[in-house]
């Protein structure tokens, strides 16, 4: 017997020995299939390299960039064309971890700055950034950063079908490459760590990746401040470098702006650290010409010290609304106890303050010339197409100028801070202020359309908030007791929500807020009460307080987790008791639909721009139409409350249309004599 269990032990231990082998070979046979594969795909990219290389020693030369290379793009071969590399076929097997061909890069570059530059961030100057990249001197991490920004509006093959892998994967390439080389903590760190990990932070604020933007800012400006780009540089540097890393920081100071438009995220940048100048013109900045400006100390409070005889270019423009911007998003969008603060009707407090300082700076930006008419006299390039690089910065400038208004006066933004005030609040001031805030609403919408019917490109992503925050109080007028305030309006919302839907083919984060404002207007009955000029207690609950704090938030509007649809989600209320949609039975725009209809979901807009002629300021009639004749829904609900169809009938083809130039409402906006009730 012991024998037995001997034997029997033996050949367990045997028996084991053999699997353990087995299973080392298996992996072991696994191994060299990897590597036998790796290889043959090798193999088939030889042809290709030869052919891009003219030479066979292009192979042992680095000509591949791997993740773990932190150098420069002068490991490969500049001037290698992408031979070969851009068919369909090549793209499915392509991997976006590695840098792609210079030609490649070129037409990234000619991509980037045509859509991206000054638009409105300014990292770069164009001609020190090709010079650079000819003679491959820019770091790899900073390439891929600028790959992926790029990337949303390019239309090379190389990229066919995979735009949204490789722009993920080119930024992820770029911040491992920044945070393992330890480029940003290094003491020799410059400001190519800086323009690449803004890049970054754009991409991230764009896909509602709130928190890891919010990081990527803090460091970006942490790096800038210990580079003294907020202090004027050294006069021995050249002016295109002086004034590249201005607008550098002032494109930082913008984006820290723009992202603390939400409650709880305060700004990085204090307004009395900016000691640099303000950015010059545009062209001077071309040519590289010096021009002294002012500073921010001087002109941001309304009260320049300066000479009386200066006047901020458009970027400088910009900054100075930014710095508006940013007073507004503290003093209205956080949610805090106001108890202590003065009531915004009392001529000490901030509303008033801030009101006064956009009123002195309206003069600079001549609010009431036609954008049209800028564009032609100053804006254009030889050819009489549009300078883009010139119209970037002047539009927005524009656009922010009427947010700030609309922030300050937006009706639940100003319930909340009347209603929190222990004094009376006068209701004359509050229907004038109601006003004001709907009038510019109007205003900024116009602005949008007009630089988008004068051939401007207006594709920046933070365009979405701003039509955003216009939008909701447009919604909220819908519900007007006035029927034809309640068209003009709509007009009006129509024309926001196709805008965002435009801007919304390049970001993802607009998308979000278009959904979120069509889902706003279906759930903005329940909020008219919002628009009586007489103060009254609060009579909201904890649901719908959260639901209006979202609709004016820009980081949870952006983000794909907090949506305004699981606000609403979270409401008792049914969708079918939100109240009635604006268009009555006795509205001539949609007078086929039934009196039955409840809440018409309208289809969405058809917009055709004819091309504008700079030369006469003319365009032909009746080419710019709004028409509600398309297949997909577009003032329809958020998707996540489903289709129903109420037994509604779809709009025909030929329905009477909105048309943009000839409706007094868009045209002409709203009067002061009107009342709002």
């Amino acid at each position: 017997m012991r024998m037995l269990r001997t034997k029997v032990s033996s050949v367990g231990t045997v028996l084991i020995e053999f699997i353990e082998e087995q299973e080392d070979l298996i992996a072991r046979v696994a191994s060299l299939e990897t590597k036998l594969a790796q290889l043959s795909q090798l193999n088939a990219l030889i042809p290709t390299l030869t052919n891009a290389s003219g030479q066979s020693k292009l192979l042992d030369g680095g000509s591949v960039t791997a993740l773990n290379d932190t150098g420069t793009w002068s490991d490969r071969s500049l001037h290698s064309p992408s031979v070969g590399s851009t068919s369909p076929q090549s793209v499915q097997r392509r991997s976006f971890q590695e840098l792609p061909p210079i030609s490649v890069l070129e037409n990234a570059c000619n991509t980037f700055f045509q859509y991206c530059h000054n638009q409105p961030y300014t990292f770069f100057h164009e001609g020190n950034f090709r010079e650079r990249l000819q003679q491959g001197t820019w770091p790899n991490y900073l390439l891929f950063a600028f790959l992926a920004s790029a990337l949303r509006y390019s239309t090379d093959p190389w990229f066919e079908g995979k735009h949204g892998d490789a722009l993920e994967e080119y930024a992820a390439a770029s911040w491992r490459l920044i945070v393992g080389c330890g480029c940003a903590v290094e003491e020799g760190a410059d400001t190519a760590v800086v323009q690449a990990i803004s890049l970054l932070a754009v991409i991230d604020s764009a896909a509602g990746r709130r928190r890891a933007a919010w990081v990527k800012i803090g460091l970006a400006v942490r790096i800038s401040q210990d580079l003294h780009l907020m202090m004027d540089p050294a006069t021995s540097l050249p002016e295109t470098v002086r004034e590249e890393r201005r607008r550098l920081f002032w494109s930082i100071y913008l984006l820290d702006r723009f992202v603390s438009c939400s409650k709880q995220r305060p700004p990085a940048i204090l307004d009395s650290d900016c000691q640099v100048q303000l950015p010059c013109d545009e062209l001077d900045f071309r040519q590289g010409i010096a021009q002294k400006t002012e500073t921010l100390t001087n002109l941001g409070t309304g009260a320049s010290s300066g000479h009386p005889a200066y006047r901020p270019g458009q970027f400088a423009l910009l900054v100075l609304m930014a710095c508006v911007l940013g007073r507004c998003a503290r003093y209205m969008l956080d949610n805090r106890d106001f108890a202590e603060e003065r009531a915004p009707f009392n001529p000490q407090s901030d509303y008033v303050t801030i009101s006064s300082i956009l009123l002195y700076y309206e003069s600079f930006i001549d609010s009431g010339r036609a954008v049209e008419e800028i564009v032609r006299l100053g804006m254009l390039k030889q050819d009489g197409v549009v300078d883009q690089q010139m119209v970037g910065h002047m539009i927005l400038a524009r656009v922010l100028f009427h947010l700030c208004h609309c922030l300050l006066n937006h009706p639940f933004l100003l319930r909340q801070r009347v209603n929190a005030t222990q004094e009376k609040t006068p209701t004359t001031w509050l229907a004038r202020s109601l006003e004001v805030g709907l009038e510019h609403a109007g205003r900024l919408t116009r602005v949008f359309r007009d630089a988008k019917d004068t051939g401007c490109t207006v594709a920046t992503s933070f365009y979405g908030y701003c039509l955003l925050v216009a939008g909701t109080i447009h919604a909220l007028y819908t519900h007007s007791q006035d029927a034809e305030l309640q068209q003009e309006s709509m007009g009006y919302l129509i024309s926001d929500i196709a805008y965002l839907d435009d801007i919304a083919r390049y970001w993802k984060n607009t998308k979000l807020i278009a959904s979120g404002l069509r889902t706003f207007w279906g759930h903005s009955a329940r909020f008219s009460s919002l628009l009586d000029p007489k103060p009254s207690p609060s009579t909201f609950s904890i649901l719908d307080l959260e639901i209006l704090w979202t609709s004016v938030d820009y980081g949870i509007m952006s983000d794909p987790d907090k949506s305004l649809s699981q606000s609403v989600c979270a409401s008792d209320a049914s969708p079918l008791g939100w109240g009635m949609s604006p268009w009555k039975d006795d509205n001539d725009l949609v007078d086929h639909i039934s009196d039955a209809d409840d809440n018409p979901f309208l289809h969405s807009l058809a917009i055709v721009n004819s091309p504008l002629d700079h030369a006469t300021g003319t365009r032909t009639p009746g080419q710019h139409r709004m028409s509600l004749s398309s297949i997909q829904p577009f003032l329809q609900l958020n998707s996540v409350f489903g289709t129903p169809n109420f037994g509604l009938e779809s709009p025909k083809v030929n329905e009477p249309a909105i048309n943009i130039e000839s409706d007094h409402a868009l045209a002409f906006g709203l009067t002061r004599a009107r009342s709002l009730s």
